[in-house]
């Protein structure tokens, strides 16, 4: 009983460590990129704290996998490094498969909250990410004009730029735009602007002072320049539309289960294959924690991160087999995850019972016939 307490805290401890220093790094990464589509105008800047929220949640199964994983390999590999294995084998009576029982007792938990993150929030928020994104990419220019950013709009065929503008958004200061209209360029430069709207509803900004240049696309020399006192250009103007998203990526369990399409049932294996994996990596630890006191952890920790990127490589080869309908999805996740289970029971059976992976006349066969005389 105090060994198997003493274990699982230890245990505890040692994911939460390494839980936040890989949830730190994708946090940080994943602040980068959203700062950076915020700064190119592909997401709405006030967003940016919920959009990294969001995308947080879509990737903490893989983390809390890994950190699984690795939370069982270093507490064990320290025991071994420590000798208390040694200790543990010869006063206590113990096995390495007596470690099986506590180490489920830590992972079952986990594996149990990677099964609610796959299957159900990391969907949802995958969800709100596309919802947001697609409601900022539905604002009309009006509403998009935003101090000290480029904005494309139109297909990328008009730019903006704007220096200053009002609290209510009815003034404009510093007004830039550049549009592209067949084999002609047309540049825009105004000190102030004013957003006015006609009978129509049709939105118009009013500049003041400015100047406008129709320049060739051909690269000819030919300019045109016209000073102006005002000049109105119409912005374009959506419709409000309802946010209907079909991607299998973010439909909910229920849903998958209905359409029964090679696609859903790819996206089906992908969620279902998490938390098998995250059990299957926990009981293979086990027997991959064994090393050398004398050597170091270092080939022991490479190993363990080469075999989860082969694990999630394998996730997404089953993931493209189920869609490609090379396999049906029950025989994707049964053949990928019974091969790593087949894999951990042929590791205990080594260690537990001293088996070598070739019998001892193989393996003293070429000292024999090139060995010494």
């Amino acid at each position: 009983m105090i060994f198997r307490r003493l274990l699982v805290n230890e245990l505890v401890s040692s994911a939460g460590g390494v839980f936040t220093v890989l949830f730190s790094i994708v946090l940080t990464i994943g602040l980068v990129t959203i700062l950076g589509q915020a700064a190119g105008g592909s997401v709405d800047s006030r967003s940016v704290f919920e959009l990294m929220a969001y995308s947080s949640l879509t990737n903490l199964p893989t983390l809390l996998t890994l950190s699984v994983f690795i939370a069982v390999l270093m507490v064990l590999m320290r025991s071994w490094q420590d000798s208390e294995m040694v200790v543990w084998f010869s006063s206590g009576g113990l096995s390495l498969l007596q470690w099986i029982r506590p180490v489920l007792q830590f992972a079952l938990p986990m594996v149990a909250l990677i099964a609610v993150l796959s299957l159900s929030i990391s969907p949802w928020a995958k969800g709100e990410i596309e919802r947001t994104s697609q409601q900022f990419e539905q604002r009309d220019d009006v509403n998009r004009l935003t101090p000290g950013r480029f904005i494309e709009t139109m297909g990328g065929r008009r730019v903006f730029f704007v220096e200053e503008v009002s609290a209510d958004g009815s003034k404009i200061a510093g007004f830039f735009m550049s549009e592209r209209s067949g084999d002609k360029e047309i540049i825009v430069r105004a000190d102030s602007g004013e957003v006015r709207e006609n009978d129509k509803g049709a939105r118009y900004v009013v500049l003041h002072h400015g100047r406008r240049y129709d320049t060739s696309a051909r690269g000819d020399a030919a300019w045109r320049v016209v000073e102006f006192d005002t000049y109105e250009i119409r912005l374009e103007t959506k419709v409000d539309q309802a946010y209907v998203n079909r991607d299998v990526e973010v439909q909910p369990i229920e849903r998958l289960i209905e359409l029964k399409t090679p696609v859903a049932r790819a996206e089906l294996t992908y969620r279902l294959c998490w938390p098998l994996a995250a059990l299957n990596l926990a009981l293979l630890a086990i027997p991959l924690s064994f090393s050398n006191p004398r050597a170091g952890r270092s080939l022991s920790l490479l190993m363990a991160v080469l075999i989860f990127i082969l694990y999630l490589n394998g996730i997404s080869m089953a993931e493209t087999w189920v869609k490609t309908r090379k396999l049906e999805a029950a025989e994707a996740v049964v053949l990928l995850n019974g091969a790593v289970f087949v894999l951990t029971c042929l590791l205990f059976v080594r260690r537990v019972w001293l088996q070598r992976w070739l019998p001892l006349w193989l393996t003293e066969l070429p000292y024999r016939l090139f060995g010494g005389r």
